[in-house]
Order: C-alpha cells, then structure tokens, then sequence
C-alpha cells in the first residue's frame, strides 16, 4: 500500500504531539511493508529523502501565522498529483488542512485525523482563522472517506452533532528504559529535584497559571518549562517578566531526545494546566515515566488520566497550589500514582494496536476501491 502523509509540520518529530504521532505511525508502517511519504515543512526538517524508511519531501513554506499551514499543504498536494509515484492513501493529519482535501481526492482515498479543534485555541488565532477553521470542520466531516479522532470527546462530539460516524484510534506512547540525569546536570537539576511542565508555550495551555501556582507555595522544588513558541512571543514575554528575580524558575526551551527523555524521568511530578487540549501527548509521555501527574479537569485530560493523577479546578491557581503541595508531601501517593499511570499507558495506548487499526481504516478503504 502506498501511503502519503499531509498535514504535520514534518520529521523527524522535534516539537509537538501531532509530529510524534506521524513520526511514529510512518515509521511503524513502513516496517510492515508499505511505502509511506511524509510532507514536510521545509523550516521544521532539514531531513529529505530516506528516514528510517520513509521517504521524506521537504516543500517550501511561508513561516507566517495565518498562511504556513494553507501554502504547505497546497504545494504538498501539487507535489502528490504530478508526482510520478501513486499514493493509494492520503492521510491528513488535522482537520484544518483537510479544507484542501478535494485535490487529494483527485488521485487517492483521503483519511483526515482530527487531533482537536484549534478554534478553541483563543490565544491563538483571530477571528477570521477561527471561521475558517470551523470551516475546515465542516469539511472534515462531509467529505473524507473515513475520519479519525484520536480522543472519545473528540469522537463523541463530532458524532452528536454532525451525525456522522468518526473512527477512535488514540496516540501511542513508547515505554522508555532510561535511569540517567547526565545530560540535565548542564541545567543545574538533580533527580527529584523539579516540578515539570512539557508544551508549547501559548495561553490556552495555562503556563501563567502554574507559575503564579508555584511562586504561592513554600518549596525547594524547582519549576522547570520546557517548551517555546508557537507565534507566541508577546505571551512568552510576559511569562519571563512574570518571574524576573526567581533563580528556581527555569525556562529551558524546546528540548529532544536524550535531554527530554531524563527531563521527564527525574522530575518530582509533571504538570498540565492547559484550558483546552485534543490528545495531550506529553500527559501520556509523562505517565509512561511511571510519573505522578496533575493536571486541569478538562474531559480530554481526565478521560486519560483519571483515577492515575491528580486534578485541579480548570484556571483555578488556589486548587493547582494545593494539588502540588499534596503531592510533594505525600510520597507514597505519589509512587502509587505514578504506577498506575504506566499501567494504564501499556494497556490503552500501545504503539502495535494504534498501528494496527490505523491499518485498518486504510484496508478497507483498498477494499471499496478494488470492489468498485
């Protein structure tokens, strides 16, 4: 089968939860046999031509707000149509691009994932982006041949409204085997030594919260946010201002591999405090470290993390202060939870059975084509 991925900023993944997930499902299936493509913006990747078995296209992208992801896409479609290589399936991976899905369907079977609605990203987008975005939305529901959600209140949303059948399939996490604090000793960090919050740095993902959280309470505990912009900057600014004088206030930017890896597993909890989220992958990273996690009371969170972490009061920073000085005090807890979480990450979401089924919503798709 031959498949082509659109929609993600490219791989290798460096940030974000949609650029994992591609990375992972891409790799995965070409290993079973399949030859895969992934589009990928020419400012996110200096990667082109063969990874890890994937073939790789790089296609120039203006690094502007409101046009990246348009002018992407366009020319990763162009790109497709008048390539000499078939694709059986194309895969878009967010709704917003899929407003571009009819020249896909032109050569291929079109599968569209929804990663979450960014319209409710407030501090993101105006008004106009927004409109097309719930644009897009429409779109995504009437037009595909098979649609993905990767969370049930994305699923169960998009089916009470629209009244159109939306197939869950979840992210994958991989279970990491790591016991160092080598590479973080650069940043001045011990093992248990940090609270830890992973994501990018925009309102709606609460960071200003956790931190007016944090410099409430009495602890050596460090704060450590990794994560950068998303043409943020402004928000970023004030976040920096916010703790102007607080030396254990750490901002560490985007960080990858190896550094990432012993930043989550030798943190003393980890933190989510956004207002809204699809699939929070760095939710599922963290409790695949056997981490105690808090996090806002959102659907999507607790539907992955209830009953394994901790919640607080969605934007309330007197409840997120208690949480964390309940978990620091209580140590046990703490362990159990973490435990828990690693748990519940092997059972529901396993790298094989996401590939799995992912596989299967494009067989089905070859066996309408065949049949036609």
């Amino acid at each position: 089968m031959r498949i082509a991925f659109v929609g993600q900023k490219g791989i290798p993944a460096t940030f974000g939860g949609v650029e994992k997930h591609v990375e992972e499902l891409a790799t995965r299936l070409s290993k079973r046999g399949h030859e895969v493509t992934v589009y990928s913006q020419s400012h996110y990747t200096k990667v082109s031509g063969s990874y890890k078995g994937v073939r790789v296209v790089r296609v120039p992208t203006l690094k502007q707000k409101n046009l990246e992801m348009i002018t992407y896409t366009f020319l990763s479609l162009v790109h497709l149509l008048f390539s000499h290589r078939k694709a059986d399936i194309v895969h878009f991976q967010s709704v917003d691009p899929a407003i571009l899905m009819g020249l896909a369907k032109l050569k291929a079977k079109v599968v569209v994932t929804s990663h979450g609605q960014a319209y409710q990203r407030s501090g993101k987008w105006g008004k106009l982006a927004k409109a097309f975005s719930k644009l897009a939305e429409r779109i995504f529901i009437h037009f595909p041949d098979k649609r993905i959600a990767v969370s049930k209140i994305l699923k169960n949303y998009y089916e009470s409204k629209y009244h159109r059948e939306v197939v869950y399939i979840p992210n994958g996490v991989n279970i990491p085997a790591i016991n160092s604090s080598k590479e973080i000793e650069k940043f001045n960090l011990m093992r248990d030594g940090y609270i830890l919050y992973v994501g990018r740095l925009i309102p709606t993902k609460g960071c200003h919260l956790l931190i007016d959280a944090y410099k409430s309470i009495n602890t050596n505990k460090k704060l450590v946010i990794v994560g950068g912009s998303s043409y943020s900057n402004k928000y970023i600014k004030k976040l920096k201002e916010s703790v102007a004088g607080n030396s254990n206030i750490y901002f560490l930017g985007y960080q990858y591999g190896k550094v990432l890896q012993e930043l989550f597993a030798n943190c003393s909890l980890f933190v989510l405090p956004s207002e809204y989220e699809g699939l929070p992958v760095t939710l599922l990273e963290a409790m695949s470290f056997a981490k105690p996690v808090i996090f806002s009371n959102i659907p999507e969170n607790l539907g992955i993390a209830e009953g394994c972490g901790v919640s607080f009061i969605n934007k309330n920073k007197e409840d997120l202060a208690t949480k964390i000085l309940f978990l620091l005090k209580n140590q046990k807890i703490s362990k159990d939870l973490g435990k828990r979480a690693i748990e519940r990450v092997v059972r529901d979401y396993n790298w094989d059975t996401v590939v799995a089924q992912t596989e299967n919503v494009y067989q089905s798709l070859i066996a309408i084509r065949k049949y036609n």
